[in-house]
């Protein structure tokens, strides 16, 4: 990394993104706007935009860039400049029609209802590099590639299908999922890494991203870890509230990205895209306190600002607007408390990207695809919703948490751990099973749950998984509910003794393993067999559903069922105690909160080298169903945090002041009194 673009990265950056739609009158205002509103960087679109397509041409250009660059940098503005690698224009399409993309049924795929999806292996790539080079005559920072993306089943155009021959040997009608994935990434990251080879002949100091794919399976081949060779800032749609029933968004999904940013990034920064428009309204932005929810919960994780409005600048106007202005010079102020921090996190969970590829529930709605039934035969349990669960329980409970994948596994970047959560991790390749296998024996502790382990890196079912070895499994049949919801279970031992007085409560939703356990596997709980029917007889047949057992100097605790997904689905309040028994058992952390609600989101960071920690505090509690309009407030919050030495001052910086505190038994206790964000700083 240059010198330039060093300095540039290494700040926090407060990047603003003004869609398209503006006025003519009205651009040469937006630097101006954006400056006031403590904004340093825009990924510019507005200036190169052609309705809602963003392609710099120099021919159009070049003068009104310029002029534009230059007032920017006077306002203290860094331009990255948009370039979308994913459309063609249907006036190109008619003159070139083997650029685009086209499904298995041979159609061209349409973008956004007007546009067609540019084929990353077709000619079309010649001309996006020239544009490239033309749009590093200008004095920007960095480029941002909107994509590339494939489309979900693959392209299968006369382009990709050869390639696809040559690489595999077979026809893509052939082909596998795995394959299919396999081949959307590695193309993906050669267009990626082709762009970065442009911007070094230019021998300009740029930084290049694009939109990676999040916590979702890939559908898209724009995957971290395909394009992280050649990416200086890692990005990702955390802050998108619209995908879907806006309902059923995640209160976590933007802290649940940064954390997964955060693993992934590797030191380089990383940044969520906040959508400041409440789409599909485009014109009409979120509330006010959803506003600072999508700040507060990039910035609790370390993460960089992106915070993007459709339509006229007037935007900005609005209560939201004035909202990220308030962030923005509140992150001005105080960047020292936000550069370079780095998670305090002793619980690890596992996201696992083979699984979500090889066995998906259904293709993920995203700027780019549509929410549609997967055609993938599904095993026994959901990952995505015991991944999402695991989250949630974690968020509830204030854990200190990080979310990983296989690539820490297989590097053995566990050693930060004390704990590694396997949330019905089903495919698991032998590197990573070694990884998962010495981090046990070296003094980790391991929970997985149902078939966590069952599957080899391709999807396949081993009769003797490795991994079921180290969770004391010997063999398994399966066990349905005869009836969703007729099933019980009953906590008996070591950390749940005592959870519902030891009575049958709410079991695990969906099929269980019956397991064969060696001898010696502790059972901690014991599941019911269904009962016969909804009004029948209670069962008297018990078998082991949750044991523990030593490996090496480590524990192993294994669920027969899938407790994140039950709470998933059914908020079942003795999952949530099991869950938070079992967790602060192995890993209590330096972090005890008291009297917060479960919506509170608790988040320890510190700053290598420095002695200081950083508590920030997201209250997620409000009108519990979108769009969020008020906060509930949460007085008297009692936090106690482990430290080797008294701590010389505890201040708050949202809402400033002087916190009183008190050094006890080697913890620094105070108070915080949370209306809706706030950063504590204790300095030791």
């Amino acid at each position: 990394m240059g010198k330039m673009k060093d300095e540039f990265l290494n700040h926090p950056l407060r990047i603003a993104a003004i869609q398209f739609s503006q006025r003519p009158e009205d651009t040469m205002k937006v630097p101006e706007i954006i400056a006031d509103g403590g904004f340093n960087v825009e990924q510019l679109l507005h200036v190169v935009g052609n309705g809602g397509y963003g392609l710099y041409q120099k021919e159009k250009h070049y003068d009104i860039l310029k002029q534009y660059i230059a007032d920017s940098k006077k306002r203290g503005i860094g331009i990255i400049l948009y370039a979308n690698s994913h459309m063609v224009e249907p006036g190109q399409y008619k003159l070139h029609p083997d650029w685009v993309q086209v499904g298995p049924d041979n159609n061209a795929a349409d973008v956004y209802s007007t546009y067609l999806y540019a084929c990353v292996n077709s000619p079309w790539r010649e001309r996006f590099f020239q544009r490239i080079r033309e749009a590093l005559e200008q004095d920007i920072r960095g480029i941002f590639l909107d994509g590339p993306i494939f489309i979900a089943p693959g392209c299968h155009c006369k382009h990709c299908r050869k390639l696809f021959l040559e690489e595999f040997g077979h026809s893509m009608d052939d082909a596998t999922q795995g394959e299919i994935c396999s081949f959307k990434s590695e193309h993906i990251a050669r267009f990626v890494k082709d762009v970065r080879n442009v911007i070094r002949e230019s021998g300009k100091d740029v930084a290049l991203y694009c939109n990676c794919l999040g916590l979702v399976e890939n559908v898209t081949g724009c995957t971290v870890d395909a394009v992280f060779p050649y990416i200086d800032l890692v990005g990702s749609e955390g802050g998108f509230l619209f995908y879907g029933n806006p309902n059923e968004v995640s209160l976590w999904h933007g802290s649940e990205t940064a954390k997964f940013l955060e693993s992934k990034a590797q030191g380089k920064p990383y940044v969520i895209f906040s959508a400041g428009n409440d789409q599909p309204w485009a014109r009409e932005m979120h509330t006010v306190p959803e506003t600072k929810l999508l700040y507060a919960s990039a910035i609790s994780n370390g993460a960089n600002v992106w915070y993007g409005i459709h339509g006229l600048i007037d935007n900005f106007r609005t209560p939201a607007g004035e909202t990220a202005f308030r962030f923005n010079r509140f992150l001005a102020k105080n960047e020292k408390y936000f550069v370079k921090t780095r998670r305090r996190a002793d619980t690890a969970l596992l996201w696992s990207q083979h699984t979500a590829d090889l066995f998906p529930e259904d293709v993920a709605q995203t700027d780019f695809t549509k929410a549609e039934k997967s055609s993938t035969p599904q095993f026994d349990g959901s990952f995505r919703k015991e991944f999402r669960g695991s989250a949630e329980l974690l968020f509830r409970m204030h854990s200190q948490f990080a979310i990983i994948d296989e690539t820490c596994v297989k590097n053995g970047d566990l050693g930060e751990f004390k704990l590694l959560i396997l949330p019905n991790t089903c495919c698991i390749d032998d590197k990573a099973a070694a990884g998962i296998r010495r981090f046990v024996e070296n003094g980790g502790s391991v929970i997985a749950t149902l078939e966590s382990g069952r599957f080899d890196g391709d999807g396949n079912r081993m009769a003797h998984p490795p991994l079921w070895d180290l969770f004391g499994i010997r063999s398994a049949e399966e066990v349905r509910e005869r009836e969703p919801g007729c099933t019980y279970i009953k906590f008996e031992n070591g950390p749940l003794a005592g959870i519902a007085g030891g009575e049958p409560v709410a079991g695990f939703v969906g099929c269980t393993l019956r397991c064969n356990f060696t001898s010696d596997a502790k059972t901690l709980a014991s599941s019911f067999i269904p009962l016969a029917g909804r009004y029948a007889k209670f069962p008297t047949e018990t078998y082991p559903s949750i044991i523990a057992r030593r490996v090496g100097e480590g524990t192993v605790i294994y669920l027969a069922g899938g407790l994140g997904q039950t709470f998933f689905n059914f908020g079942v309040p003795e999952m949530k105690a099991a869950a938070e028994a079992l967790v602060k058992a192995i890993a209590p952390g330096e972090l005890r909160v008291e009297n917060a609600f479960p919506s509170v989101e608790v988040e320890l960071r510190g700053k290598p080298g420095k002695p200081v920690r950083l508590i920030h505090f997201v209250n997620h509690t409000g009108y519990m169903r979108r769009p969020v309009d008020r906060f509930i407030p949460n007085p008297g919050i009692r936090v106690a945090l482990k430290t080797e030495a008294p701590a010389k001052r505890v201040f708050s910086l949202f809402h400033p002041k002087e916190i009183p505190f008190e050094y006890k038994d080697g913890e620094v206790r105070f108070t915080v009194d949370l209306e809706d964000y706030e950063l504590v700083a204790v300095e030791l």
